[in-house]
């Protein structure tokens, strides 16, 4: 398979389909690729050493080594932000190669991060089906959704179970 083109409005769609960020908050983090340089430096890097292998339909028996290669960049926002997206992308063998590319603090962020976009994805889930099970015409009043009122109610309470509220900050 070819590097796809990340600045695409067919890979914001499927970074938006696969992962919790949205394509519009995909296309802003690549609209950085025009004025940051830490940035541009990142995706030179990353087309080199590490598309070529994520974007393989099939996870090589072997995987290259990039030791340090992806380290300096992790702590600067946007390439951060961008392996974020891209291991959400990838399967667990490809997924652990990145990890282990990072030390063992950008590890933990990185985990605590992946950890808390699922909750979110999960989170979200709920927020756009919680209501199928009832019938949305049965349940309104002078023209108001009598459930509606709940969601910032059910969503404290989902917060809460999750832990959610304490998001991991570098």
């Amino acid at each position: 398979m070819s590097i796809p083109d990340y600045t695409s409005e067919e890979f914001a769609q499927l970074v938006g389909s696969k992962t919790f960020c949205g394509p519009n908050a995909w296309k802003r983090l690549m609209s950085w690729l025009a004025v940051d340089q830490p940035f541009k430096d990142f995706m030179q890097d990353w087309t080199n050493s590490i598309a070529p292998v994520i974007h393989l339909e099939v996870a090589p028996e072997q995987l290259p080594n990039i030791q340090g290669v992806l380290e300096h960049h992790f702590d600067h926002l946007y390439p951060a932000q961008f392996i974020l997206r891209l291991c959400q992308l990838t399967d667990e063998k490809r997924k652990h190669w990145l990890m282990t590319a990072l030390n063992t603090e950008q590890q933990e962020i990185l985990f605590h991060w992946l950890r808390d976009s699922q909750i979110d994805a999960e989170k979200g889930y709920i927020a756009d089906h919680w209501q199928e099970a009832l019938n949305a015409d049965e349940f309104v009043y002078e023209g108001t959704p009598l459930y509606g009122a709940l969601t910032s109610e059910i969503f404290r309470e989902i917060s809460k179970l999750t832990g959610s509220n304490i998001k991991r900050i570098r």
